[in-house]
């Protein structure tokens, strides 16, 4: 999921795809939509619709192609590699700094639980971390969540000595003593949790602050309409489905990314379905809605630097495909 865009300019994406050819067997030529995303739970809708057949039903074929690196994945993006993205709601917000035509379609999920700062065996609360060593990916959304639950306990910014971690590299280097806490999300929650480290707290402290949305760009969004359109509906159909029967949700998404289905959870994520996103998608609304919280993001990156100018939060979101 997740990480901040400072340093894609320097990177030269590598992509390794995993693609969904369903919709072959359709009358006529299907439309290709290339879809990339990172190691979340929340972004499975997507292969669980091509193994499914959803996005065939559609006359779609999806090329979705997992990075391991989310900062090479938002170059990529830019770049014109991908025609949507799984990505988490903040991020896209401090993408428009060098991406102003990036565009939210929908809401992937909201972040529950499945968020965390860990810490080292010793540090036994959130007071414990003035003065030391705390990871995380600057520039991210992970910075107003970690920032408004120290603010909660008395503590800032200036209390911690941060350190650029990316959120896979975090279980290696609180076990190496590299660093003493820091933020990172599922799969890499457990595996810390595995290998000795504590969880302080977790996204539950925040209710709708974190969330994940598919994203594209203007131009994608003005020439393959038709093809978004389909997209979403086939990406509802799985999430109604993975709702539905969990297991088996997890066995098809396990299936293409080629690991034990025992290692896919939702635990900690809440998938949002369509009329959740209408609701979410609803101006106006003052809390829990996408508008409101991609306006909290809005106010931290301008005070923080991140952002330079006041990106139109009514132009980022695009609810028209959930009508």
């Amino acid at each position: 999921m997740r990480l901040g865009w400072r340093r894609i300019l320097s990177l030269i994406p590598i992509t390794v795809s995993i693609t969904s050819c369903e919709g072959e067997g359709l009358t006529g030529a299907p439309a290709t939509l290339r879809f990339g995303y990172d190691d979340w739970p929340g972004y499975y809708p997507a292969l669980i619709a091509a193994e499914k057949g959803y996005f065939a039903e559609e006359g779609l074929i999806v090329k979705t192609t997992k990075r391991d690196d989310t900062d090479a994945l938002h170059a990529a993006f830019g770049a014109g590699e991908y025609d949507a993205i799984g990505a988490a709601l903040g991020d896209i917000v401090d993408l428009t700094l060098v991406h102003p035509d990036v565009r939210i379609i929908l809401v992937t999920d909201i972040s529950e639980g499945g968020d965390a700062v860990l810490a080292r065996p010793g540090i036994e609360k959130v007071e414990d971390l003035r003065g030391r060593v705390f990871g995380m990916n600057l520039g991210s959304f992970a910075e107003l969540f970690v920032l408004t639950v120290l603010k909660s306990h008395g503590l800032s910014s200036a209390d911690i000595r941060l350190v650029d971690t990316d959120a896979a590299d975090l279980p290696a280097k609180l076990k190496s003593g590299e660093v003493d806490a820091g933020h990172t999300w599922e799969p890499f929650v457990t595996q810390a949790r595995d290998e000795g480290a504590r969880v302080l707290f977790t996204s539950a402290a925040t209710p709708g602050l974190i969330q994940d949305v598919v994203a594209v760009r203007s131009e994608v969004l003005r020439e393959r309409a038709q093809a978004l359109s389909a997209f979403v509906k086939g990406w509802f159909k799985a999430v109604d489905y993975w709702k539905a029967h969990p297991d088996q949700g997890n066995v098809l998404a396990a299936r293409v990314l080629k690991v034990g289905p025992n290692t896919i959870s939702l635990e900690g994520i809440r998938l949002t379905n369509l009329q959740d996103n209408i609701q979410l998608f609803k101006a106006g609304e003052t809390t829990r809605s996408t508008y409101y919280t991609a306006r909290l993001y809005v106010d931290f990156f301008l005070g923080s630097g991140g952002l330079t100018r006041k990106p139109d939060v009514e132009q980022i979101l695009e609810p028209r495909f959930l009508n």
